[in-house]
């Protein structure tokens, strides 16, 4: 074995040193002939290598001897296994967890109290301010205070001065299942009779008229919606003018629905009025005024919602024509056009509470001694269309034809040296048409606006005219934010065709209402805020009853605090 390695390395070698002799050799060559070429002796030359040189080596035998296996030898003794339950406990473990603690953040200041008050021309003082509780789910508390005064106005200076005062408190407590809620007003509303004839001096303390109001409400209401909901309020009201008229208010109302299915419902409506009036020459028995409204909510077919019932009233007023118990028709459809456009119908009537609070609240001037009765809306039908333009815009539009019995006008047919005031006449068989129109626009909180137009037209039985009641209306109102730094609120209001009568008792049509108002705020922090109003800009003295004209263009600036 040893000597064929040595001969295979010993012919190794030989057969490179002969490749590497024959590798110079043609080298040695091939240089010659390159110089050859160079001087011009050699032009075309071929050169032929042969290599026959072969080596061949033995072949080498391999042996390999295999080792035998060792023969199996039994194990003694015999292994044996033996297998038992094995129970391992651990303590437990309890993790001391260490949270990172991040620095909490702070509640964002919330501006729930404010005060406010401003001054303006015709000797005007303005004051406004609220405070209630924040930050409670539970419950909140709460006061507002409102008062407006004006030193003069538009007729004899402090003759037609007039001021407004109001204060409410007011709270709500929130329970699991139960939430109650309470509030007590107090309001006080003052004027003067100015729409006398002209004379050279007015004792003030006899055209004077002030309407004090006392009043208290509380209410329960289910907390969680469910299939059974409810919600029941009692409250009393107290008036008083300044002469001797006072007017006592027991009110109950009561509002439920009963949810049967995923389409249908039971609602059950009803309120209860006990009024008792009293004046200088009369004393009025006690009024009562019950109204119940059963009806069944429920969907026929897809898109559909169907309304049926029944209006129940029960008075005891007693006038032409009246009677104690009534009984109307209360069916309502609503159909949805798509996701966005409703278009609806509705045949009702009703029998519409009218007492002294009603009156004075419409028509501060009206005469003592009145009488008193509500107004039978034995029948109404409404129809029309509301819905949604995209995302930020809706209208709507409709009509409504009333047959009204009962229905009251103001009439000024008492003229004298000292005052002007109303009378309330009824008619009979009053038919009202009411066709109308709305359009509102919101971007956020940037920008709003607001465009509502009414026409009306009576058509009297008892009466020549409806006495001061307007033929249209129209009010548009808009709110420009910008960039939470000032906000511009601007609108107009207008209205017209009211009939009333003159000092020689002949029927005329009063000027037209239009007033264009303004008011700007500017936010010179989060607190602290500056604004200016603007109303009557064109200083339209329009009267919105005979021979009561308005203030002209009038101006208030102040200032607001948030808390």
């Amino acid at each position: 074995m040893g000597t064929e390695r040595r001969y295979l390395k010993t012919g190794i070698i030989f057969g490179g040193i002969a490749l590497l002799m024959l590798g110079y050799s043609n080298e040695i060559l091939a240089q010659e002939q390159w110089e050859k070429v160079k001087e011009g002796e050699i032009k075309d030359v071929e050169f032929e290598i042969v290599k026959d040189r072969q080596i061949f080596l033995p072949k080498a035998s391999r042996n390999f001897s295999k080792v035998p296996p060792r023969p199996y030898e039994p194990i003694k003794p015999d292994i044996s296994y033996e297998f038992k339950n094995f129970k391992f406990t651990t303590p437990d473990y309890k993790a001391n967890v260490r949270p990172l603690k991040l620095q909490q953040e702070g509640l964002s200041r919330m501006f729930g109290n404010y005060v406010s008050i401003g001054f303006g021309n015709y000797a005007s003082i303005f004051g406004e301010g609220a405070i209630t509780t924040k930050r409670d789910k539970n419950k909140f508390l709460g006061a507002h205070l409102y008062t407006r005064s004006f030193g003069s106005g538009p007729v004899d200076g402090k003759n037609s001065a007039s001021t407004t005062t109001e204060l409410q408190l007011f709270g709500k407590s929130m329970g699991r299942d139960i939430t109650v809620s309470g509030s007590a007003n107090y309001d006080n509303r003052g004027t003067y009779f100015y729409g006398y004839l002209p004379i050279p001096e007015t004792n003030r303390d006899k055209i004077r008229q002030t309407y004090s109001m006392v009043s208290m409400n509380a209410g329960v209401e289910n907390t969680r919606r469910g299939d059974f909901n409810y919600s029941f309020k009692a409250g009393y009201s107290y008036l008083q003018d300044h002469y001797k008229a006072t007017e006592g208010e027991v009110s109950l109302l009561f509002n439920s629905e009963y949810k049967i299915d995923e389409a249908s419902k039971f609602l059950l409506n009803a309120d209860y009025f006990l009024i008792n009036r009293s004046d200088s020459l009369i004393s009025t028995p006690s009024r009562q005024l019950l109204r119940i409204r059963p009806s069944y909510q429920f969907i026929p077919i897809e898109k559909l919602l169907i309304t049926a019932g029944l209006n129940i009233a029960i008075q005891n007023d007693q006038y032409k024509g009246s009677k104690d118990l009534h009984l109307y028709p209360h069916i309502k459809a609503q159909y949805l056009l798509g996701s966005a456009v409703e278009i609806y119908g509705l045949v009702t009537g009703d029998m519409d509470k009218v007492n002294l609070h009603t009156l004075s609240a419409e028509n501060i001037w009206i005469n003592s001694n009145i009488s008193i009765s509500h107004t039978n809306r034995a029948l109404e039908f409404q129809g029309g269309m509301k819905g949604k333009i995209g995302s930020k815009a809706a209208f709507g539009v409709g009509i409504s034809v009333a047959a009204l019995k009962n229905y009251y006008y103001y009439l000024n047919i008492e003229n004298s040296a000292l005052s002007n005031k109303f009378n309330i006449v009824y008619d009979g068989d009053t038919k009202r048409v009411n066709p109308f129109a709305e359009i509102s626009y919101s971007q956020a909180e940037t920008f709003r606006l607001t465009l509502r137009g009414d026409y009306f037209s009576y058509n009297t039985n008892d009466l020549q005219e409806a006495f001061h009641r307007p033929t249209y209306k129209v009010n548009f109102n808009t709110r420009y934010n910008f960039y939470d730094k000032i906000f511009i609120e601007a609108g107009i209001i207008s209205q017209g065709g009211m009939k009333a009568v003159d000092q020689g008792l002949s029927v005329i049509t009063l000027d037209p209402a239009f007033d264009v108002n303004l008011k700007m705020r500017y936010f010179i922090s989060k607190e602290f805020s500056a604004f200016i109003q603007f109303n009557n800009m064109l200083s339209n003295n329009y009267p919105l009853y005979q021979s009561y004209p308005v203030r002209g263009f009038q101006a208030l600036g102040g200032v607001n605090w948030s808390f």
